[in-house]
């Protein structure tokens, strides 16, 4: 592309014909990424680089990627559904800022990629300046970039909202985006974003623990089975093994902070007491009491959710019986109060009391298959599964 074509295009002066709702740390945010930039040697009437990493660079990127890809997938997927009206794009991209994939208006998405906002490009404040992707990398906060608040004056045509996706150590895994044209600013997208991030961090962890036991609570009953529950996961002897933003919030700590402490410090109660309340109470949630953060000292409210013991193989939490080789003296073996079955009849057995959980979930919800894989702490697609291979094998 030639670039004095390039520039004359993109490089007017962007109109801003109304006042972005901001907290009021967001100027102050704007103005201290612009001093970054400078320091960097970036200058405001620099065309951006548009060349993306090599074909094979770019799928190396990928495949790095692969489990954030699928996860983030189907929520970049609804996302576009809802501001389909803007005729924007969802972008995600990698800690590094390289853009992983870009879906959403085709007429909106051709006229970006002159700006290279495509896959395989990087969008870190060092290579374009104040953006919405580098900035809420920098900053490690939901951003929103819009018109000549970007460094670039090239990209002041764009509005961008990006938030942050955080893994279950609680670092940035990637950065989900909105961007559109400056006249397609709506006040709630950066909330929308925000939200579809927390929802790709939830899969995450939900996926990455699947199976082990993970701890779901909230100060809220209600709030429980929500995007807004906080998850915690543990290992057989009360470690805490990560936890989703939601918790971190709502404990106030941090991820090296929680593994430290482990289950015990942290919620007072021990692994055997979870394991006696599934058995006997698993339709309550359990009430704990935090002793860090805003919540020390007073209740929150917990549900344990338990997937199929290839992790954990002393109890199964969803049925309350035991299972083989249970590790000696572990906590969940000794609140455990049915003999484990013997080694050659353990696969037949698991599978017996896997499935009697599952049929146990589904008669409960009233035949609500969502509703039983929400109460199991497993995808519906895998009770639909088993359901199918028992019928057939029966």
């Amino acid at each position: 592309m030639d670039s004095s074509r390039y520039a004359a295009r993109t490089l007017a002066p962007a109109s801003r014909p109304f006042e972005i709702a901001q907290g009021p740390g967001h100027q102050q945010s704007i103005e201290q990424s612009h001093q970054r930039c400078r320091a960097m040697g970036l200058t405001e009437n620099a065309i951006p680089e548009l060349n993306p990493i090599s074909a094979p660079g770019a799928r190396q990127v990928r495949e790095q990627h692969q489990r954030l890809f699928e996860h983030a997938t189907p929520v970049m997927e609804m996302l576009c559904e809802q501001i389909l009206f803007t005729k924007s794009i969802v972008a995600l991209a990698d800690a590094q800022g390289n853009t992983l994939q870009v879906v959403g208006d085709a007429g909106f998405l051709e006229r970006v990629q002159q700006v290279a906002l495509s896959p395989g490009v990087n969008w870190a404040e060092s290579t374009k300046g104040t953006n919405a992707v580098g900035t809420a990398l920098f900053t490690e906060t939901p951003t929103l970039v819009h018109a000549d608040e970007h460094f670039l004056a090239a990209n002041r045509f764009l509005t961008c909202s990006a938030s942050p996706i955080f893994d279950h150590a609680g670092q940035i895994m990637g950065v989900l985006d909105v961007s559109g044209h400056q006249l397609s600013y709506h006040p709630h997208t950066l909330a929308m974003v925000a939200m579809s991030a927390r929802m790709i961090e939830n899969h995450w962890f939900s996926d990455k623990f699947r199976h082990g036991l993970r701890l779901h609570f909230h100060s809220r009953p209600e709030m429980l089975g929500t995007m807004r529950e906080a998850m915690v996961a543990l290992s057989p002897d009360g470690s805490l093994l990560g936890a989703n933003r939601s918790a971190l919030e709502q404990l106030g700590l941090n991820v090296p902070a929680l593994r430290a402490l482990g289950l015990e410090a942290v919620f007072g109660t021990t692994v055997s007491a979870i394991a006696d309340h599934c058995r006997h109470h698993a339709d309550e949630p359990m009430r704990l009491y935090p002793q860090h953060g805003e919540l020390s000292g007073e209740p929150v409210y917990a549900r344990a959710l338990f997937n199929w013991p290839t992790f954990w193989p002393a109890v199964s939490l969803a049925t309350g019986v035991a299972l083989p080789q249970s590790p000696p003296g572990s906590p969940v073996a000794e609140a455990a109060a049915t003999p484990a079955p013997s080694r050659a009849n353990a696969s037949v057995t698991l599978q017996a009391h896997e499935m009697a959980a599952i049929r146990s979930a589904v008669e409960s919800a009233g035949g609500n298959i969502s509703r039983a894989a929400r109460q199991l702490g497993v995808a519906r697609n895998t009770i639909y599964r088993k359901l199918r291979a028992a019928d057939t094998a029966g």
